[in-house]
């Protein structure tokens, strides 16, 4: 039983970031992907012989962030790009240090991963407003970033929305993955 565990978490990882690229093509499922659950909730999961190995769901958000490009015309590494890697590592080794500080609690695993979302929203909307022309450069600008977006988008509020929904989901597979697990066999996965 003990490879069971961490084999399964891994499953979700890679079908999560499965999902992602996926879902990068349909309009409707725009933003839904777990990609902070994956970065914050795969650091606090990865236990036993994959603790080490915290920052890999980071780096699988990045390689899918390089294919979603390639695939919607883009590509290559731009400023948002790591802007948005170094938050997703920071999230990663936040979420394996939190498992040692609180314990490995649900209610701790997702208060995390929606803590970490409100940042990585904030801090990704603030990017927008700075780089791209159509926000005005102001406080009433930075608000604009942060709610409605530009005008002939979909408000930025959804993206927010969204995330919650797709960290969420990831997050209660998880917990019923590990969490509510019989005690006998929590323990021996995390030997």
């Amino acid at each position: 039983m003990s490879r069971f565990y961490p084999s399964l978490i891994w499953a979700l990882v890679i079908l999560a970031i499965i999902y992602r690229v996926v879902a990068s093509q349909y309009p409707a499922l725009s933003n839904t992907s777990p990609t902070m659950a994956l970065c914050f909730g795969g650091g606090f999961l990865l236990l036993g012989k994959s603790k080490g190995l915290w920052w890999i769901p980071a780096l699988l958000v990045l390689a899918s962030d390089i294919l979603i490009g390639m695939l919607n015309g883009g590509g290559g590494i731009g400023g948002y790009t790591m802007m948005t890697i170094t938050i997703f590592c920071a999230a990663a080794w936040l979420g394996q240090r939190a498992s040692s500080w609180t314990g490995r609690i649900w209610p701790a695993m997702w208060c995390g991963v929606l803590i970490s979302s409100l940042f990585f929203y904030l801090a990704a909307n603030t990017y927008a407003w700075a780089v791209f022309p159509g926000y005005a450069k102001s406080l009433t600008g930075w608000w604009q970033s942060q709610t409605t977006g530009l005008p002939g988008f979909p408000p930025s509020w959804l993206f927010l929305r969204n995330a919650i929904i797709g960290d969420t989901i990831w997050c209660v597979i998880a917990g019923l993955a590990f969490f509510w697990k019989p005690a006998d066999v929590r323990e021996t996965a995390t030997a």
